[in-house]
């Protein structure tokens, strides 16, 4: 099995020497094999391995058993182990989500922060064949797409950074490893409860499905995901190609083109409307076939006015032949002005401005960067929403901030939430839209002393496709 998790790890670019390695470990069979595998491997590939184990406070003694058990073994081992716990039920309770999605969150929030402080390349989870079989199955019973059935991937997370090298091998033999190499792990009793939907899955539903129809269940359903995976991929890619696409979309806000999205082909309609919602969003979530064809059909057949309201608030509303999706009712993420940061990378509600100093051009640029001498303004710069009393300076001469939004047909909703480069109320730049000619940097003669380059973009959530 090592040899067959190694080549696995070899097909998709896990492993790369030197590579400074978060081991999830819970002291179960999954993960108490993937930390001795990673451990023997380290040598050969110079790998520096950290266990971390995240106390979740649901089973009371036993949890704080399987705590101990992992410093144990770590100990003995000398394997650098980092060790943290939180009252789950409770937090769970306040936040008003499950058990499951509680300690999910704040476990992977645990392994993201030492993964940072330890300046660790990778967060490596026990997730294996029969895990990816049982999401499959799930997705497949609760309604899905192509993107769903795709599942876990073997590389996964916002930067890649989780990775997933038993995701090829089945628990029957990672148990089997267990054995012979005389491992003797902590068993979850809740696992074994029929109590929620994936356990339901995994000791009900599985075992019937093989014994009836198909004994290599399991295979099939990973075969599916890794054809999905694959499909998927290039669909995405599609779709991020029309993303970029400034006749189409209007990225920062964002905003879709009720005039180019009605020539688009029905499957990248359906992308490019899931992808909307994620930016206007933050989610994946939430947004289902129906609420997508009825945002899709609002797109195609709307007029100036019409209106969608969606999840969490949210509504979609058509104007001058742009649909924009508003944020929450009461939303004041993102009203207070901030000061940028010079250099650095400033939060501004959904928005990431990043500044730096620069002595050389770029070939190109897009309508979310911007340059500038910034010597002769007399006050700080800041990311804000347009105020009354905004005014630009545009080379034919000064104008309001708002007759210029009117003028480039910008709807009122959009107008309100664009992210704006200011100081005081002199307006420098209005990102994906209007650029102030002031503090210039002459283009035309050669560069005599460094310039502000700033870069406006859309932060978008961590997601996790973990159980």
């Amino acid at each position: 099995m090592l040899e067959q998790i190694e080549q696995f790890c070899r097909d998709h670019a896990l492993l790369k020497r030197g590579d400074r390695i978060v081991v999830a470990c819970s002291g179960g069979p999954d993960s108490l094999a993937l930390l001795v595998i990673l451990w023997r491997l380290r040598h050969k590939y110079a790998l520096h391995i950290l266990a971390a184990h995240f106390e979740h406070g649901i089973r009371g003694e036993d949890s704080q058993a399987d705590a101990a058990f992992v410093q144990e073994f770590c100990e003995q081992r000398k394997i650098p182990v980092r060790l943290a716990s939180a009252d789950v039920p409770a937090s769970a309770s306040v936040r008003g989500i499950s058990l499951e999605t509680a300690a999910r969150e704040l476990r992977y929030q645990f392994l993201e922060r030492v993964r940072v402080e330890e300046k660790c390349d990778a967060i490596a989870v026990a997730h294996h064949a029969d895990d990816q079989a049982e999401t499959v199955l799930m997705r497949i019973l609760r309604g899905t797409g192509t993107q769903g059935l795709a599942a876990m991937r073997p590389r996964s997370g916002r930067d890649g950074h989780i990775i997933r090298p038993l995701l090829g091998v089945t628990k029957a033999a990672i148990r089997e490893f267990c054995a012979v190499q005389g491992l003797q792990p902590r068993e979850d009793s809740t696992n074994a409860q029929a109590d929620c939907t994936r356990n339901r899955l995994r000791l009900e539903t599985l075992p019937l499905l093989k014994q009836a129809y198909n004994p290599e269940l399991t295979r099939a359903l990973c075969q599916l995901a890794e054809v999905s995976a694959a499909e998927s991929d290039y669909f995405e890619q599609q779709i991020g190609e029309l993303w970029r696409q400034e006749k189409l979309v209007r990225r920062q806000t964002p905003a879709l083109c009720q005039q180019e999205f009605a020539r688009l082909p029905l499957a990248l309609q359906r992308g490019l409307i899931r992808r909307f919602w994620q930016a206007a969003s933050g989610s994946r979530q939430d947004l289902g076939f129906v609420q997508a064809e009825k945002l899709r059909s609002l797109l195609l057949t709307g007029t100036t006015g019409s209106r969608l309201e969606l999840a969490h608030g949210f509504a979609a509303r058509l104007a001058y032949g742009w649909l924009t999706c508003g944020q929450p009712t009461g939303s004041e993420e993102a009203a207070e002005p901030v000061l940028l940061q010079i250099p650095g990378a400033t939060v501004w509600g959904s928005y990431c401005c990043r500044a730096e100093w620069r002595e050389e051009l770029p070939a190109a640029t897009s309508s979310f960067e911007f340059y500038l001498q910034p010597d002769e303004l007399a006050e700080p710069i800041v990311i804000r929403r347009r105020e009354p009393g905004d005014m630009m300076q545009l080379p034919g001469g000064r104008k309001k901030l708002k007759k210029l939004l009117i003028d480039d047909k910008i709807p009122q909703q959009e107008r309100d939430q664009l992210p704006i480069i200011a100081a005081g109320h002199e307006v420098l730049w209005v990102a994906g839209h209007r650029r102030s000619s002031l503090c210039p940097v002459a283009f035309d003669r050669p560069i005599e002393k460094k310039f502000l380059y700033l870069k406006m973009e859309r932060r978008e959530e961590i997601y996790h496709d973990e159980r």
